[in-house]
């Protein structure tokens, strides 16, 4: 971070050597980051797995509107985010950004949630995965192994890559990214032409509020803002960027923007190329097949079973980012001593946290291993299960940061405009709020499941917020030294 006060930087500090604790210096630029958080999101898979649930079971032909509703709403989030992140570079983001806000306690909880959500979203990857991987080798080449070997397969691959100089992960994600935005464009193009409706009977309906804020809105904001889950990346590779106080903030609303326009476009085409009238009937007839079929009408079939490969790729592409994250927010805690000291090394030579991708990989390993061992489905359990819950805890700490983004500003004079530093954060609370409202009270919907599971589920995210709390009032007692460095000059 790069704002301490005079008394926490005389406190005395043990810093690793400059070519263990340092990330590699300008090593990515706008267009890699915004690779990295777009492919967070994964759009095929949010268009082919995300759709359907939001037809057939939230705001139906609204979906477009909702996309665009959630996109004002973090775009607002965002201008006080960037506002921060000139402030603070660090690969701890949200870490950094509440730690500055509200305290050093407040902080290690909202790292814990940020590690706990991403953790929780890539099991759920990981599930998915395995899942499609397996359908589809057994249906093109009639070998059948367990899905959960296809997912430890993706694991050893994004550890190789995380290990490596981040621009190799980089480049692997802008051509996966390329390939599935790519496929997505075609079907749009092909729903234009070769659709039952004429383009110059295309319905705007899908925009109208009524249309937005009909059925159950709740769970249609909910899944639309999972679609968008990994566009806070962006801050987390301030410190590895090129001119980070104009790429974090370029890359954000970029990915934001580009991300909000993507989907609603595509959903309103999907929608119009089912007809407004059998939109919803047809999504919950044809549930996770819809876009296959929609495809399979305007596409040769080949150009279909291409999707069903892209969509393996698209999930890989966010596991990598989602590896990249963690492992982040790992070195960043080890740096400044909330966690042991080893997950703050960087390999000598490709200076990546080499040490904190191969804890977190072992991390979700164990999970992934005992789904297996306990044969619970990947798709229905490990997959809904996580990347829901995970979802939650993203929600909820983009929330927090809200709140000490506005209360950082307000004990600084380090930025005096308005709507960047007091009425965007309060505005971002506001659009939040409800967001996590409906979250936590259609859990239900959002998982899968309900009864004591989904309870059970809920309470890890708020205790790993309180635990990252609780750890931070023990290390004020136990270690004064290693606390105080909480708010230290690091990483730059």
């Amino acid at each position: 971070m790069s704002v301490s006060s005079p008394a926490e930087a005389a406190e005395p500090q043990r810093s690793l050597p400059a070519t263990e604790s340092g990330l590699s210096k300008n090593s990515i630029g706008v267009t890699g980051i915004v690779f990295f958080v777009v492919a967070a999101a994964a759009p095929l898979t949010v268009v082919i797995a995300l759709y359907p649930l939001i037809i057939g079971s939230g705001n139906g032909i609204g979906i477009a509107g909702a996309f665009l509703a959630i996109a004002i709403v973090l775009l607002v989030f965002s201008v006080g985010y960037v506002a921060m992140s000139r402030h603070v570079t660090n690969a701890g983001a949200f870490y950094a950004y509440v730690t500055l806000g509200l305290g050093r306690s407040p902080g290690l909880g909202a790292a814990s949630l940020a590690v706990f959500g991403y953790n929780a979203i890539q099991l759920g990857l990981y599930g998915g995965i395995g899942y499609y991987a397996h359908d589809l080798v057994k249906d093109w080449a009639g070998i059948d192994v367990p899905w959960w070997l296809y997912s430890f397969l993706a694991m050893l691959i994004c550890l190789v890559l995380g290990v490596n100089r981040i621009h190799s992960g980089a480049r692997v994600l802008g051509a996966l990214l390329t390939l599935e935005t790519a496929v997505i464009i075609v079907l749009n193009v092909a729903i234009l032409f070769n659709s039952d409706t004429p383009v110059g009977k295309f319905s705007f309906q899908p925009f109208a509020p009524s249309t937005i804020f009909a059925g159950a809105v709740g769970v249609a904001l909910m899944f639309a803002h999972a679609s968008f889950i990994g566009f806070e990346g962006t801050a987390i590779y301030g410190e590895e960027a090129r001119d980070p106080k104009r790429t974090v903030p370029r890359a954000t609303y970029i990915s934001v923007i580009f991300m909000g326009v993507f989907y609603a476009i595509t959903s309103w085409l999907i929608v119009n190329a089912l007809g407004v009238d059998n939109a919803v009937t047809v999504a919950k007839e044809q549930s996770g097949n819809l876009v296959f079929a929609v495809s399979d009408h305007v596409l040769p079939a080949v150009l279909t079973g291409v999707i069903h490969i892209l969509i393996i790729t698209s999930m890989f592409a966010a596991l990598l980012t989602f590896h990249n994250n963690v492992a982040r927010y790992l070195f960043s805690l080890a740096r400044q001593g909330a966690l042991p000291a080893f997950l703050g090394r960087t390999h000598v030579k490709r200076q990546s946290p080499h040490i904190a991708c191969v804890v977190q990989t072992i991390m979700v390993g164990v999970v992934v291993a005992v789904f297996a061992v306990a044969r619970l489905d990947p798709y229905t359990t490990l997959f809904s299960w996580m990347t829901g819950i995970g979802a939650v805890a993203i929600i909820l700490l983009q929330f927090v940061a809200s709140i000490a983004i506005f209360v950082f500003f307000r004990r600084n004079n380090l930025d005096k405009r308005v709507w960047n530093t007091v009425i965007a954060p309060l505005l971002g609370m506001a659009g939040l709020a409800p967001i996590l409202y409906f979250a936590l009270s259609q859990v239900d919907v959002l998982l899968g499941t309900g009864g004591w599971l989904a309870t059970l589920l809920v309470g890890l995210v708020f205790a790993s917020l309180l635990g990252g709390i609780a750890w931070g009032l023990v290390l004020r007692k136990a270690r004064p030294r290693a606390y105080s460095r909480l708010l230290s000059d690091v990483g730059q």
